[in-house]
């Protein structure tokens, strides 16, 4: 029985009988002793053990076949080719090829005409971008300037040959050895070729090409470095603009983070942002701290890689980007904590219901008293304070707008009244119902006026839980109303514009006048359509 060698012949393990083992040994050591008083014979030698390793694990297959015989050896051999093949030819035969490559030098054909067996790849010996133009000329058996040229005219049409290059160098792997080369002219993978191929390097036959085919090379490449410049330059632009619309977002969100802080501190009043009312002033000022740091950063970040590509400055320092990484981290942690933290305290939400009596009249009139403006009296010293505040707070800061009023119809024999909403919400029902009960807002009457305040106002210590009022004025079916253009912006459930709109232009009024019905409010002036047409048919008549 025959023994198993295991070898290794490019990094690939194979399993071989050990007669089949001798000859393959042989065999290399032929090759070795003929190469090795050639310059660069590593390379070679590299080479040829690579198409063989390729050659044995074409005839492995797992399952069936697992050990290489002397048989697969013997074939193998016999495709590459022995040293003795090449080494005994005749002078005839090397006058022979000499004769046919000069009557192809002369001709001007240096490529070989499209034949079965070749491999389309990328030649990275002569490149003028990605070596895709002269792979394509091996392929096809022509020279590649010809290829360039199409390439060229193809962008000059309609820039249709760029992405066909872009492909085409995307699929064609590159000739990366001396055996993808050999395939990629068509030439069998012998040692015969192996060796021409290393001997046409060695003595530099690419460099002797006709300098026409060098001069177009040198053109195609200055055509390359002016479409590198002219991208270069569309990108330093872009970048130019990216960096200004990122500094200028920078700088956006540190005047927001002032302008909310000073806010959060009492100092001014302009400008606020809504979800930080829901926090006590110390969680607001690091919630917004550590939004601000969440948007910021990113920013940052892109400033600074826009720097470096528009003004070429060294990399951030390893110990900064990553103390910016986990500042930003820490951030987004921090405000989804505070997001909790706020969440949490409006999950339940309570409602109060208080009746107050109206006293009957002929015509309600309603209007809004606009609470921020304060009726301010000069005092002992003749100076006039309008800064006023409540239990220590600015007044703007607890002053509420969230009101909403509706009407509805009675029995014309039943006594009017209003019903107040009140509401809130908080983490538990009680919570919820005790901070409805801390909202003070009712109308007052004071003859026919029923006059609505435009705020209601928490208490000082009090944080925003979605408090807000709803009001419901029950009137008997018949009255006669009057509602003063103030509660436009709170007034639901009636189209206040459309009866505003029936008046006269000229008038200018400030007040609309309606009636109570079992349906609700309706505008007491008709439509300037019905007026119209009633006009029309009085004419007629008439007539």
């Amino acid at each position: 029985m025959n023994k198993t060698i295991i070898i290794n012949i490019n990094s690939i393990v194979f399993h071989i009988e050990e007669d089949a083992y001798e000859t393959l040994r042989g065999y290399m050591i032929d090759i070795k002793r003929h190469f090795s008083q050639s310059a660069d014979s590593g390379e070679i030698l590299l080479d040829i053990e690579n198409r063989i390793a390729e050659m044995f694990s074409e005839r492995i297959q797992s399952g069936r076949k697992e050990v290489i015989n002397k048989d697969d050896v013997s074939e193998v051999i016999a495709q590459m080719g022995r040293v003795s093949d090449f080494e005994e030819a005749s002078e005839e035969e090397e006058i022979g090829q000499q004769s046919f490559h000069q009557q192809q030098a002369s001709s001007g054909e240096e490529h070989k005409p499209f034949q079965a067996g070749k491999k389309l790849m990328r030649d990275p010996e002569d490149t003028t971008i990605g070596g895709v133009c002269s792979g394509l000329g091996h392929y096809f058996g022509v020279q590649p300037k010809w290829m360039r040229a199409f390439f060229i005219l193809f962008v000059l049409i309609g820039g249709s040959g760029v992405l066909l290059y872009i492909v085409l160098w995307a699929v064609m792997p590159v000739a990366s050895t001396r055996a993808d080369r050999m395939a990629m002219r068509g030439e069998a993978p012998n040692l015969q070729n192996f060796k021409k191929n290393f001997e046409e390097e060695m003595d530099g036959i690419r460099e002797n090409f006709s300098g026409a085919n060098a001069h177009f090379s040198r053109g195609l490449r200055t055509i390359g470095t002016g479409f590198g410049e002219i991208f270069k330059f569309i990108g330093k632009a872009l970048a130019a603009c990216m960096l200004v619309f990122t500094g200028a977002s920078i700088f956006g969100l540190f005047f927001f983070f002032v302008a909310c802080t000073l806010a959060i501190m009492g100092y001014q009043e302009a400008i606020y942002f809504p979800p930080l009312e829901i926090l006590e002033p110390g969680q607001a000022f690091f919630a917004l701290l550590a939004g601000s740091l969440a948007i910021a950063l990113p920013f940052i970040a892109l400033f600074y890689i826009l720097v470096r590509i528009l003004f070429k400055i060294r990399p951030m320092n390893n110990y900064l980007s990553l103390g910016m990484w986990a500042t930003w981290i820490v951030s987004i942690i921090v405000v989804i904590f505070y997001c909790v933290i706020g969440a949490r305290d409006f999950r339940e939400d309570s409602i109060i219901k208080v009746d107050r009596p109206l006293k009957a009249q002929p015509v309600y009139s309603f209007l809004e008293k606009d609470v921020r403006v304060i009726e301010a009296s000069s005092s002992a010293d003749g100076k006039t304070k309008y800064n006023i505040q409540v239990d220590g707070e600015s007044l703007h800061n607890l002053l509420r707008s969230d009101i909403e009023i509706r009407f509805e119809s009675l029995d014309s024999l039943e006594k009017p009244f209003i019903q107040y909403h009140y509401k809130a919400k908080g983490k538990s029902y009680q919570l919820a119902a005790e901070r409805a009960s801390k909202i003070n807002y009712q109308a007052e009457q004071v003859d026919n006026k029923v006059i609505f305040n435009s705020h209601f106002a928490l208490g000082a210590d009090d944080l925003y839980r979605g408090q807000s009022v709803s009001v419901v004025v029950y009137l008997p079916v018949g009255s006669k109303v009057d509602i003063d253009r103030s509660l436009k912006g709170k007034i639901r459930e009636i189209a206040y514009y459309n009866c505003y709109d029936n008046y006269d232009e000229e008038l200018k009024i400030k007040q609309t006048e309606w009636i109570m019905t079992k349906s609700g409010l309706i505008c007491a002036i008709p439509e300037k359509v019905e007026v119209e047409k009633k006009e029309e048919e009085d004419a007629m008549a008439s007539e």
